[in-house]
């Protein structure tokens, strides 16, 4: 029986090994099928900006301060072509049995937990 356990503890040190060193090698996985951070930014941005077209700014007050919030996190990280985010929102929101409502709710969750737990920021509205 000895063997038998030192052999299972091998084959799981050798799996556990081989899953973290395929880690390295990852794609850095960005929100919606972007390619580059600059790329999700002006997707962020894209969602945050579209919710504010949608609400004309008359939406709940913690609503509208936390777009204004998003959309500030986002635009400077967007790059110089932050088009390329609203052409990809399109796409989404325009796809066959696509509601744009919902994913325009999800996607701005998803944007917000994408700045804080990736980078580390703190909204406000949160407090």
């Amino acid at each position: 029986m000895g063997w038998i356990g030192a052999g299972l503890a091998a084959l799981a040190l050798a799996l556990m090994a081989t899953v973290w060193w395929q880690g390295f090698a990852a794609p850095a996985g960005y929100l919606y099928g972007a390619a580059t951070a600059e790329a999700e930014a002006a997707y962020c941005l894209a969602v945050a900006e579209r919710i504010g077209e949608i609400t004309g700014g008359r939406g709940a007050a913690r609503l509208e301060a936390h777009l204004d919030e998003q959309v500030a996190f986002w635009r400077p990280r967007a790059g110089p072509r932050p088009g390329i985010g609203r052409v990809a929102l399109a796409r989404d929101s325009n796809a066959p049995g696509v509601n744009e409502g919902a994913h325009l709710h999800l996607a701005v969750q998803d944007c917000a937990g994408r700045a804080v737990g990736f980078y580390g920021h703190r909204f406000e509205g949160f407090d």
